[in-house]
């Protein structure tokens, strides 16, 4: 069977005043799949999280989710976090997760389970307040998770945390990817979203860029790093080139992107055509951020 659409969202546009934070936004999000919404600030994420929560409404589009309009029911089988987590400072975690289950109308068997997967167990009796940044955060996704969800929205949920505190944070989300759940992800760090996410949309300026797989991006031609004695010959052939395309050149390195039907024995023999002697000539793996400064070369 194909993957069931979890969310559909049609022409989405929202407008402060004369900032047009969302553009005419069109994503589709299939079950079990991690989808990371990957803009700099600025870029509309926060808002388009907003609109389909029904914190906020839009000014034009629509979305479904389940194939349905948002409604209570609806709500109860999507476990979010926006912005900074908010507990009650001086309740611990067992405490502050009871009062989030009543809110959900769900039991409190989950709680144990939940702060053991967090890796919370052992802090489950202090007070929020003593926690670090990384421990709210987590207790936060315990939090979402409560009533065993079957959609996971997360806005910026590696923020402010220190490089441990990153990785624990992307080791529990793939975790729970693994679950079978449904993941929403909106990220401002390329990094993130490439070592997390299945599928992944490039936001600027609340205009869609790229919506798609993240392996697509990376498996999209081959890319080069290449240099020769004579560099500004080299790079001026490259960029004669018409299956060739010059990224940047570093300390006499450069990117050099290769079409799908072009190998780098190609690229070798046709500089060789050319007089150019090759000195270094190395396949790397295509990076999101390569493709991501790409899409934003060419919205300029």
């Amino acid at each position: 069977m194909p993957p069931e659409t979890i969310l559909n969202i049609h022409g989405l546009v929202k407008q402060f005043g004369n900032l047009k934070a969302v553009d005419g936004l069109q994503l589709e999000v299939k079950t079990a799949q991690i989808f990371g919404i990957l803009g700099p600030n600025g870029s509309g994420k926060t808002t388009t999280l907003s609109m389909i929560l029904g914190l906020i409404r839009s000014n034009q589009g629509s979305f479904e989710w389940f194939g349905q309009p948002l409604s209570p029911a609806i709500l109860k089988r999507i476990g979010s976090i926006l912005e900074t987590p908010l507990f009650y400072p001086y309740l611990n975690a067992i405490d502050n997760l009871k009062i989030i289950a009543d809110i959900k109308e769900t039991t409190y068997d989950e709680i144990p389970d939940l702060l053991r997967m967090t890796g919370l167990y052992e802090r489950r009796r202090d007070a929020f307040r003593t926690y670090s940044l990384g421990m709210k955060q987590r207790l936060a996704i315990a939090a979402a998770l409560l009533g065993n969800p079957e959609v996971l929205i997360l806005d910026e949920p590696t923020n402010g945390l220190d490089p441990q505190g990153i990785a624990d944070i992307r080791a529990m989300i793939i975790e729970i990817g693994k679950q079978g759940k449904t993941i929403i992800l909106a990220s401002h760090l390329l990094d993130e979203v490439q070592k997390i996410c299945t599928h992944v949309a490039v936001l600027k300026k609340g205009v869609c860029l790229y919506s798609g797989s993240v392996d697509a991006i990376l498996s999209d031609g081959v890319l080069l790093e290449v240099s020769a004695e004579d560099i500004n010959s080299l790079e001026q052939e490259i960029q004669l080139c018409a299956w060739a395309q010059l990224h940047n050149n570093h300390n006499g390195i450069l990117k050099v992107q290769l079409d799908k039907d072009h190998t780098p024995a190609d690229l070798n023999f046709y500089l060789i055509e050319k007089g150019v002697r090759v000195n270094h000539l190395s396949t790397t793996k295509k990076s999101l951020e390569t493709h991501f400064l790409e899409l934003l070369k060419q919205q300029a």
